[in-house]
């Protein structure tokens, strides 16, 4: 898969992530379980696209930012283990419960956030964007 692909993947499958549980249309319960698994493909993705982004001679920027990236994303999977055991395993509700949905949703945003961000920065290093200043855009025209 080539480095950008696997960038913008991570976005396109994050955004997909969040809308199977704020929208379970079958069932709660299979959300829980179809949201799990699609959020290790998250964790997979974060950390196969920063394995390609820091092989390439891309600006640090990049490479920081698809790390920090990697890392949320594992961090996103302690918390995803977390509630799932305390909300699918045995049916707890508790105020700490409560504060790490509300890190694992900060997280997600999280993600998605910095993951457009490294995506749309790549993409612009690839194409050699950077270098072209001055020229006046298509769309002005």
């Amino acid at each position: 898969m080539k480095t950008w692909s696997a960038l913008y993947l991570l976005i396109w499958i994050t955004f997909i992530q969040i809308m199977i549980i704020l929208f379970p249309i079958f069932g709660l319960t299979p959300a829980y379980y179809i949201h799990g698994a699609v959020g290790v493909a998250v964790v997979g993705v974060a950390m196969y696209s920063y394995s390609l982004v820091k092989k390439t001679s891309c600006p640090d920027r990049i490479k920081r930012i698809s790390k920090t990236t990697a890392i949320l994303g594992g961090v996103q999977g302690i918390l995803g283990l977390i509630l799932f055991a305390g909300v699918v395993m045995f049916n707890f509700g508790s105020t700490i419960l409560n504060i790490v949905l509300l890190l694992h949703a900060v997280n997600a945003l999280a993600i998605i956030t910095q993951a457009a961000s490294s995506a749309t920065a790549f993409d612009m290093w690839e194409e050699k964007e950077f270098l072209m200043q001055g020229q006046d855009s298509t769309l002005t025209k």
